[in-house]
């Protein structure tokens, strides 16, 4: 049979569906084909036949083997117990491991998954780095589009696995074609691939790898977008395997029908990378037909080809004549701009592509259209079919005569326009900067560098805005929120900073003279008070955090705010959680400044019990119950405070183990819950602190080594978060101190220094902070009681012991400086603990003197 180009064009198009396929689907398939193409079914199988030959004998990618290559066996069998699943059938297998059928078997839920297991020959520190920033970005993506990530773990042989949602239904490209779709409808059904793309790529996701087989429809009719393995986190940091590629389990990084050209070229990943392969699909979702000649004359697409063959007009390629005609315009020009091989011509986010595609379907003009005057009247009159031949004679006549006389008033009215969508641009890109971008990178590891770019950023927009928003209180409030927001970048107490808390407390300040000015006109406006509630709370830490007096009024003022939000009409349920919230910050403040006293622990039971009740009413909820782990840890703080008691260390024990117990259960009901994993590592490491104080020395090192493994993942991923290093430092100094309290002096030591090394990666500025203060003096102490403790020890020689003393002796020194400076400040000090260094200090120069007189 001679090939002629309309047989091929036919053909074309199926085998593209036909290979996408499974084995077992394409069988009724292609029964169906035989009907709805006869004259091209017979072409097809051949050719379906041939391609089988050559993945079996793969003679065009491998030297001829000697020997047939052994079937694929898997580890495992049905019926496996993975995590808390069973698996059931295979459904895939390759170089990155296996995907299985799976059924959740631990009686919580009744539900099957496609669980993924890398394979175990993957192995090393960039392996395991890679799946777990997999895991956590896919747990990041809920999206009705994207199949989602249910849960991760590794067994105890060490095998990694994901559980996805299992999606049964058709690839893209069989589901088009089985259903002979419209063109309308394959347009409304792209535009689902791209709502999934848009939302990754607001987490900062770059696909990098979008063809129709990673693109499911299930049986619904809703698209499920596939295969996060080798997606690219944007600007998460520098170069490197570690900082921005995800989990590659194996295989190619791309596939090259579908890749950008930057992809073989070196260039830069980006989302401009996903818009581009989004243009392949969209172009073969269409016309059925590939945007290069290789592909659609059956030859291999090489990386050369790719870089330099100019992709040929969409209309052009398509048949019949009338899809042809629909192509050809508006949807050549967005397919064309999609696919430019420039990045930065192409569409500036899918969100522009998705807008464009929305227009063609309106009869809208499109962007990707030149917008001159004689294509924007032609889409107005195809959309509303005026009759324009009728009035076009009055029309000119009047035209003529009014157009001088109006020209004044449009230029006027134009640039009155202009200035106005330039200030909405500004204030839509701040906004999106500071709130919508920041909100959604914060909780992933690595992200600060990008944060403190978006800092930058936004704080030029920001003054751009402040020195033209007059008295507009929307936008004061706007604004203020946004101060507050930078600052919490700079240097949020607690929370993921970049360690700059003098630039922090001045944006705070910022945003609560913008807050007061809006409160004095829209006392009753329930929006602003939240947010100037969260940072009156937010100010009232930072100020105490510096020993600045003014830390006491401004927590008045953030119980008062949060009372004026209950007393409103019909409060909601998260008001009434502020104010428990309140009165718990207030008696922390209050314990940490002052020191602890019956009132500070009556108002923080009080809070607990607020919370606790709200809690009960609304036990789904998993703001609240955030917000109840955060006040049973001021509870277990203020009851473990200055003036503490083997009594009160009890009940502050008590009320971490409450906090504890309440992290764990939500992170089993949210894996996906990162925020909460800090929680953990912070209540474990009090709870040891507070065992060694009641003198159960074997407990406290039991469970601080609980807390390490933890806290060690935790630094490592953000070694550059203020906040994770300093509590890095408190829990190896509690390390450190039950090591010793048990006599493990070797042991003691190690973690002693390993804390003295990661204080002095702190950032100058970040040490300044009275927390920071505090960790540091906590670390010196550690370190200094342990070394004097191990030159104790008769079986040292003298100079081994000696060089211990002296190395101890200024760590001491510095940890009672500290002490004598916060007394000054705040006349607020852990006195016993000041005490025992007191006496370490005199003992270990008493011993240096006795050593050294022999």
């Amino acid at each position: 049979m001679k090939l002629s180009r309309d047989l091929w064009l036919q053909v074309e198009p199926l085998l593209n569906t036909a290979l996408d396929m499974d084995a077992s689907e394409r069988v009724a398939w292609l029964e169906r084909v035989d009907t709805t193409h006869p004259e091209a079914a017979p072409l097809l199988r051949r050719m379906l036949e041939t391609h089988e030959r050559a993945e079996r004998a793969r003679e065009l990618e491998t030297v001829p083997r000697l020997a047939p290559a052994p079937e694929w066996s898997s580890a495992y069998a049905p019926g496996t117990r993975i995590g808390p699943f069973e698996l059931l059938r295979p459904l895939g297998h390759g170089g990155m491991g296996e995907v299985w059928l799976a059924r959740q078997a631990d009686g919580r839920v009744e539900r099957e998954v496609a669980l993924k297991l890398p394979a175990l020959h993957q192995s090393g520190e960039t392996w395991r780095e890679r799946f777990r920033r997999e895991r956590d970005i896919l747990a990041r993506l809920v999206h009705p589009n994207i199949a989602r990530l249910y849960d991760a773990g590794v067994t105890e042989s060490g095998q990694p696995w994901l559980a996805m949602e299992f999606v049964e239904g058709h690839t893209l490209s069989a589901y088009v074609t089985s259903r002979s779709l419209t063109l309308p409808q394959r347009l409304a059904l792209f535009r689902q691939v791209l709502a999934a793309v848009s939302h990754a790529h607001r987490h900062l996701v770059v696909h990098r790898d979008l063809k129709p087989p990673n693109i499911l429809i299930d049986t619904s009719g809703q698209v499920k977008l596939l295969d996060f393995g080798i997606a690219k986190l944007v600007d998460a940091g520098e170069g490197g395997e570690g900082s921005g590629d995800l989990t590659r389990l194996g295989g190619r990084v791309m596939t090259l029908r579908y890749a950008a050209p930057e992809q073989v070229d070196s260039g830069a990943i980006t989302t401009a990378t996903d818009i581009y392969s989004l243009g392949v699909v969209l172009q073969e979702l269409l016309t059925g037909l590939a945007p290069y000649r290789a592909v659609r004359e059956g030859r291999s697409l090489t990386e050369a080809m790719l870089l330099r063959e100019e992709i040929a007009v969409p209309s052009t390629l398509a048949i019949p004549k009338p899809l042809a005609r629909a192509l050809s315009g508006d949807l050549d020009a967005i397919l064309l701009k999609a696919m430019r091989r420039d990045p930065v011509a192409r569409y500036a986010s899918v969100e522009l592509f998705d807008q464009d595609i929305l227009a063609y379907l309106e009869r809208r003009p499109v962007k990707a259209r030149a917008g001159t005057w004689r294509y924007l009247a032609g889409r107005f009159a195809v959309r509303h079919k005026l009759p324009l031949a009728t009035g076009a004679a009055v029309v000119v006549a009047l035209g003529a005569g009014l157009f001088l006389a109006d020209r004044e008033r449009r230029i006027a009215v134009a640039e009155k326009a202009r200035a106005e969508r330039h200030f909405a641009s500004v204030r839509k890109l701040a906004n999106t900067f500071i709130f919508d971008v920041n909100a959604e990178i914060e909780g992933i590891p690595g992200s600060l560098k990008a944060r403190e770019m978006l800092v930058k950023t936004s704080l030029e927009y920001l003054d751009t805005l402040s020195a033209e928003a007059g008295d507009d209180p929307v936008l004061m409030a706007e604004l203020a929120g946004a101060y507050r927001d930078i600052g919490n970048i700079q240097g949020m107490t607690g929370g993921s900073n970049i360690g700059k808390t003098a630039l922090a407390q001045a944006n705070y300040e910022k945003s609560k003279r913008l807050f007061a000015a809006v409160d004095a006109v829209r006392p009753t406006d329930a929006k602003m008070l939240r947010g100037y509630w969260t940072l009156s709370y937010l100010l009232a830490r930072s100020y105490a955090l510096s020993t600045n007096p003014a830390w006491k009024p401004e927590i008045e003022t953030t119980v008062k705010l949060a009372e004026r939000l209950v007393a409103l009409p019909d409060p909601v349920l998260a008001d009434r959680s502020r104010l428990a919230m309140s009165y718990a910050e207030q008696a922390s403040l209050t314990n940490m400044m002052v020191g602890q006293t019956p009132e500070t622990e009556a108002q923080v039971v009080k809070a607990i019990g607020l919370l606790e009740a709200l809690v009960r009413e609304n036990p789904t909820d998993v703001g609240l119950r955030e917000n109840l782990v955060s006040n049973y840890q001021r509870g277990g703080l203020v009851f473990f405070g200055a003036r503490r008691t083997p009594e009160s260390a009890r009940k502050a024990i008590e009320y971490h183990r409450k906090a504890l117990a309440l992290v764990r259960e939500i992170l089993r009901e949210k894996p996906s819950a990162v925020r909460m994993r800090p929680f953990e590592v912070s209540t474990l490491g009090a709870i040891s602190e507070m065992q060694s104080y009641l003198g159960e020395h074997r407990e406290a090192d039991r469970t601080i080594a609980e807390a390490l493994p933890l806290g060690k993942d935790a630094y490592e991923r953000d070694a550059k978060d203020v906040s994770t290093v300093i509590a890095w430092i408190n829990l190896l100094t509690q390390a450190c101190y039950a090591a010793d309290a048990v006599g493990d002096g070797p042991r003691a030591i190690r973690f002693g220094r390993e804390s003295m090394s990661v204080v002095a990666r702190l950032p100058e500025e970040a040490r300044k902070t009275t927390v920071a203060r505090n960790a540091i003096a906590g670390a010196s102490s550690g370190l200094g009681t342990a070394l004097v403790h191990a030159a104790e020890s008769a079986k040292l020689d003298r100079e081994a012991r000696l060089a211990m003393l002296r190395e101890a002796r200024p760590l001491l020194k510095a940890a009672l400086t500290f002490s004598d400076e916060y007394r000054a400040e705040t006349g607020n000090v852990y006195e016993d603990e000041v005490k025992a260094v007191n006496d370490t200090l005199r003992r270990g120069e008493e011993l240096a003197k006795r050593i050294q007189r022999g």
